[in-house]
This record gives structure tokens, C-alpha cells and sequence, in this order.
């Protein structure tokens, strides 16, 4: 019995080892990888902005002072030259301003006259003669608000976009009645590129601009990146302008794009 109870406890350590060794944790490599040897995604590093095709060159034309419209002379679509009559306005009471200026500056000068006939002292003369260069001027301004105030004259070449007047109504101070682009060239302008990208873009920098109307890709360059930012959902963005080193066929004013600038 002691010697059965003594085989039994011998082999004891030894059947421990071999739970010991089947129950042991596989052991998990491990990779190093190399910070030099590590690859990188080129793109992160590009900037990119969403942008809009507009003209090199567009107006929002309004008047200076309240008039009513006598004529219009254009409608969307037409091609106008710098010069061209647009819009014109009554122009009864600039007229009216006009006379009322010619015969105050002939009342002054006819007291000159007078004065000179009297031989009044020179005081007197030189307030008469201050009182005519004062009505001159009158008659000088009053002559040129007719020129400006009762037409509107296209400011260059270009295209009618949009026409929100008619005649007999009334027009007032700062009222956009005819959006002209100078559709022939356009250009194209960010609209959320953001204050901490807007440092790294300089004038004459490729980029490639996405037309998703257009469904294509084409080359342009920085041609303008404004001082001044704009706030857009709480962030400061700053628009750039780029100019197509080939401009394509069938744009529109206002279609979207996507602007990757090249390093």
C-alpha cells in the first residue's frame, strides 16, 4: 500500500507539467513597423476647395436718384458695347434743375454787372463775383446729374443676364435693374477655402478644376487670392481666383467645381 500510495505521488509533478504545458498561452508576435518605411498618401497633403464658374468681368447696374422709367432698351441675351444706352429715366425735373441753375448764375452775373455800373467797392465786387463762381458750380453739377442720372450706359462689353425693370415703374437708389457679364471669358472663384489653407496658395500656383457639368477636368492658375475673408458656417474662407489655361466650350455662369491646387 505504501508503495502504490508513494508511484502515485511520484507521478503527481509530473502529470501537473503536462496540464501546465497544454493550458500555456500561444505566444502573439509582434510587428515593428519602421517610421521611415511607412507609407504615405500623397494627397494628404493637397489642398482642395469647392468653387464657381463666373465671368472674368459682370455688373449689377442700378441709379444714383428716384426716377421713373421711360424705356427699356435691352431684354435677357443681348450683346451690348461699352456706351450703350440700357435704361432711361424721365428726366423732367433734372432738366427742370438745369434751367433753375442757368438763371441763378445769370441773376449773379447781372448783379455784377449792376455793381460794376454803380462802382460799388471791391468788397462787394468779390462777394458778387464768389456768388457767380458759386452758381457755376450749381449749374455744373446740375448738368452733370442730367448726364448720369437719367441713363443707364453699359460700362463694357458684354451680355443681359437679367432685366428686373420695365417702363413706367419707379427705379431708386441702388435698385439692381440689369446684371451684364462679360460672357466670353469666365473664371473661376473658391467659395470655402479656409483661412489656414488660403497662406500656402500663391499667384501663378497650377490646380486642376473638376466641371461636374462637364463631367472633366481641366488645368488653370492662381490669378487672385482676396485679402479680406468672409465668414461661412462660423469659418473664415477667402476666395481664390484662377484663370483656365484653356478655357472649354458650353460653360455657364454659376456651375459648380472642385479646385485641387498642385504643389
Amino acid at each position: 500500500m505504501k508503495k502504490k500510495l508513494f508511484t502515485v505521488l511520484a507521478l503527481l509533478p509530473l502529470l501537473l507539467s503536462a496540464c501546465a504545458s497544454n493550458n500555456a498561452p500561444t505566444a502573439i508576435p509582434t510587428i515593428v513597423l519602421d517610421d521611415n518605411a511607412s507609407p504615405t498618401n500623397a494627397e494628404d497633403n493637397n489642398i482642395t476647395a469647392s468653387a464657381v464658374i463666373v465671368p472674368a468681368r459682370y455688373a449689377r447696374l442700378s441709379f444714383a436718384s428716384v426716377g421713373k422709367v421711360t424705356q427699356v432698351n435691352v431684354k435677357v441675351g443681348d450683346s451690348v458695347k461699352a456706351g450703350d444706352t440700357l435704361i432711361t429715366l424721365d428726366d423732367s425735373i433734372l432738366k427742370a434743375k438745369v434751367k433753375e441753375a442757368e438763371a441763378n448764375l445769370s441773376a449773379a452775373q447781372a448783379q455784377i454787372r449792376f455793381l460794376t455800373r454803380q462802382k460799388t467797392d471791391q468788397v462787394h465786387l468779390d462777394q458778387a463775383n464768389a456768388e457767380v463762381e458759386r452758381m457755376q458750380a450749381y449749374l455744373d453739377s446740375a448738368n452733370a446729374a442730367l448726364a448720369a442720372q437719367s441713363a443707364l450706359t453699359a460700362p463694357f462689353d458684354g451680355v443681359i443676364v437679367e432685366v428686373n425693370i420695365a417702363p413706367s415703374e419707379i427705379v431708386t437708389p441702388g435698385q439692381v435693374v440689369i446684371v451684364l457679364g462679360d460672357l466670353a471669358h469666365f473664371q473661376i472663384e473658391t467659395t470655402d477655402l479656409s483661412e489656414l489653407d488660403v497662406t500656402k496658395i500663391q499667384i501663378g500656383q497650377p490646380a486642376t478644376v473638376f466641371i461636374a457639368a462637364l463631367d472633366a477636368n481641366f488645368t488653370a492658375k492662381v490669378s487672385a487670392v482676396d485679402r479680406i475673408g468672409a465668414t461661412l458656417g462660423g469659418e473664415v474662407v477667402f476666395t481664390v481666383t484662377l484663370d483656365f489655361d484653356d478655357q472649354p466650350d458650353n460653360l455657364r455662369w454659376g456651375m459648380s467645381a472642385d479646385v485641387q491646387f498642385d504643389e
